[in-house]
């Protein structure tokens, strides 16, 4: 049977780099094991560590949620392994920019890819730039920055030569927060 998949995120109050991401790992993993949870791929952001929990379909929630409090606070969880509503694309683009301000890249880079798969031409390219930006942002909250510039660089490619907004976004802006996070080789997490 498929494990159930959540997303789980806490809170840390600004106490937590993306360098501690594998301490915080090992002590999530400590306190959710014991009651048959799983964590990988955690992330930290300014205010919140998040991670992918797996635990049995059948299994209550609660529990392990209440374990982590010695971790943190719960800011929020999500369940992932459901299928989720078809969206209009300036709903997509409403969700995606929520999420990307909150700093939660690995959700919205999820939600950009069921408007991306739909796409084509042009408007393809712009929402690859997005989530290719949405997924190096990630890998810089797991302390991956090799992996970063690339991905920054690829972004910038597809979000050039892009109509001057899409959706309610600022596409100039974010492209030059693109680059300019990739010129600087350091994280830095801009608001869209």
């Amino acid at each position: 049977m498929k494990e159930a998949r959540y997303i789980i995120r806490l809170s840390h109050q600004g106490r937590a780099p993306p360098p501690d991401a594998p301490t915080w790992l090992t002590e999530v993993r400590r306190l959710i094991h014991p009651l048959g949870g799983t964590a990988m791929n955690l992330r930290v952001s300014r205010q919140a560590v998040e991670f992918d929990l797996f635990c049995s379909p059948g299994m209550e929630l609660h529990p392990l949620l209440n374990a982590l409090e010695p971790a943190g606070a719960v800011l929020t969880y999500k369940r992932l392994d459901t299928a989720s509503l078809a969206l209009a694309p300036a709903e997509v683009m409403a969700e995606a920019r929520r999420l990307f301000n909150e700093e939660r890249y690995w959700e919205a880079h999820e939600v950009l890819e069921g408007q991306w798969k739909q796409a084509k031409g042009a408007e393809k390219q712009l929402l690859q730039g997005m989530i290719l930006t949405a997924a190096a942002l990630v890998h810089a909250q797991k302390n991956e920055p090799a992996v970063v510039p690339p991905m920054l660089d690829d972004a910038a490619r597809r979000l050039e030569n892009q109509p001057a907004t899409y959706c309610g976004l600022d596409v100039r802006r974010f492209l030059r927060d693109v680059k300019k996070i990739s010129l600087l080789r350091q994280a830095h997490f801009p608001t869209i």
